[in-house]
């Protein structure tokens, strides 16, 4: 019966620690005074893909604190096809519901659609207990193990996006170089509607970029504390993609849209803080002003970059950016201070303004997976007091530049897998529970791209994922 949960469910489920009745007052405030009649329950699935159910704002208020009940299994959904079939999903999941309880602080006025709101929606299992699968819910528990070692990540994802034209999706314009008045003179008000759209809704633009590939735009946002971070990811997609679509336009973040021009990045730039909120990277007394904290995680990074690759880079589309490279696409785990040609950028230019700009992770990434990964990779250089490995000058990609036994990220899907597959910290850190159905989902992808390729099927990727990412 749709939203309905039975009394027999209600019996053995354990309420979720971020419903109180103080946040439902303000949350039944604020649908009186802005007239919402309509609340997007959203959440996003592992190719960080918005997925909702609509809900009337009454019904909303009345089982905020029991959840709805929606399927689960489009957490684990291709961009474009349908869960993979069991017998290639060998994991314990039903086709039945999960109860997804809205966590009413990120309820939101949807500025550019009439009498809407929408909130983010976790996924719990009947009897209870989080769904380990959930990318929120991933991100969460890493955000929570990093305060248990006394730290606190501050960060923000760059996405990229290319603007296509939402009939033909073929891109608004061909310039490759960027930061051309004309670029932003041919879609002014449009790119306006998403700043403002953007600001309404919480974020906190720092610039307007026009970059060096078709279409290709970017909004860098402030960076946030802790999971935040992962909810702003989600607001920023979800904000570009529905005015774009409200304005004839289709905003794509696969990560390579097109093979012959420049990747859509989606570059995770971050630091620690400790509890009390001091910065933790810089240190005057250290090389580089980089403190020990700073180059043991920055090694754990490095350490474990091949393995992040499937996760920043998810999809056989997305990773074709090492296949088509551009000459600042960065082939090998290194690192660099403002190095564009790097897969770590290190920018140390001060006290409250040191950080590491991680260029492995395309558009197409899933922000809350990408913040579970870095704090998984780096936290293992801290615990295990990583060295870091000899700073990179110059094209990082040069033979000269390569360090001994680095490992080449080559663009296949295949390798992109046994990387994770091999890399038993990161899987045991970010949980059996997620790393087993995601890398099921990515080995059926697999297998479809090689059916493609072996075809001939030349429109594969832009069928695929150019019109959902």
């Amino acid at each position: 019966m749709g939203n309905v949960v039975s009394a027999s469910e209600e019996a053995v489920f354990t309420p979720s620690t971020k419903f109180s009745e103080f946040a439902l007052a303000r949350v039944e405030t604020e649908i009186a005074e802005k007239g919402i009649k309509f609340v997007f329950a959203e959440y996003c699935d592992s190719h960080g893909i918005q997925r909702i159910r609509v809900v009337p704002a009454d019904v909303f208020v009345e089982c905020s604190s029991k959840g709805f009940m929606m399927t689960g299994m489009s957490l684990l959904r291709l961009p474009m096809r349908d869960v993979p079939p069991t017998p290639e999903l060998p994991y314990t999941i039903s086709y039945g519901n999960f109860r997804f309880l809205p966590d009413l602080d990120s309820f939101k006025a949807v500025p550019w659609m009439k009498d809407v709101a929408s909130v983010i929606v976790d996924p719990y299992h009947i009897g209870g207990g989080c769904v380990g699968f959930s990318p929120r819910h991933v991100a969460g528990a890493q955000v929570e193990r990093l305060k248990k070692y006394g730290f606190q990540i501050f960060s923000s994802l760059e996405y990229e996006f290319a603007v296509l034209d939402g009939k033909t999706l073929t891109p608004v314009h061909k310039d490759v170089y960027g930061h051309q008045f004309q670029q932003y003179l041919q879609v002014w008000d449009y790119l306006t509607e998403i700043y403002d759209s953007l600001q309404k809704m919480g974020l906190r633009v720092e610039q307007i970029d026009s970059e060096g590939g078709y279409g290709l735009y970017e909004f860098p946002i402030k960076p946030s504390l802790g999971l935040q971070a992962g909810d702003d990811g989600f607001w920023l997609k979800k904000t570009v993609r529905e005015v774009s679509k409200l304005r004839g336009y289709f905003a794509s973040f696969s990560s390579k849209p097109f093979t012959e021009t420049c990747s859509a990045s989606g570059h995770f730039n971050h630091s620690l803080r400790d509890l009390s909120g001091k910065m933790l990277f810089y240190d005057d007394n250290e090389s580089d002003k980089m403190s020990k904290t700073m180059q043991h995680w920055l090694a754990g990074l490095i350490h474990h970059a091949p393995a992040m690759v499937i996760i920043g880079c998810p999809t056989a589309s997305c990773i074709r950016r090492f296949v088509h490279p551009n000459r600042v696409t960065s082939l090998y785990p290194n690192w660099g201070i403002d190095n564009r040609t790097c897969s770590f950028r290190v920018k140390d230019h001060a006290t409250e303004n040191t950080y590491i700009e991680n260029r492995i992770f395309g558009a197409g990434c899933n922000p809350y997976l990408a913040l579970a990964a870095n704090i998984a990779a780096g936290l293992d250089g801290i615990i295990n007091e990583l060295p870091l490995p000899k700073m990179i000058e110059g094209d990082g990609n040069s033979a000269e530049n390569v360090l001994p036994g680095a490992h080449r990220f080559t663009g296949k899907l295949s390798d992109a897998i046994k990387a994770l597959e091999q890399d038993t910290v990161l899987c045991d850190a970010l949980g059996r529970d997620f790393i087993e159905p995601y890398l099921n989902v990515k080995r059926h992808e697999c297998v479809k791209e090689i059916e493609a390729i072996e075809s001939g099927d030349s429109e594969f990727y832009d069928r695929e994922y150019l019109p959902f990412l």
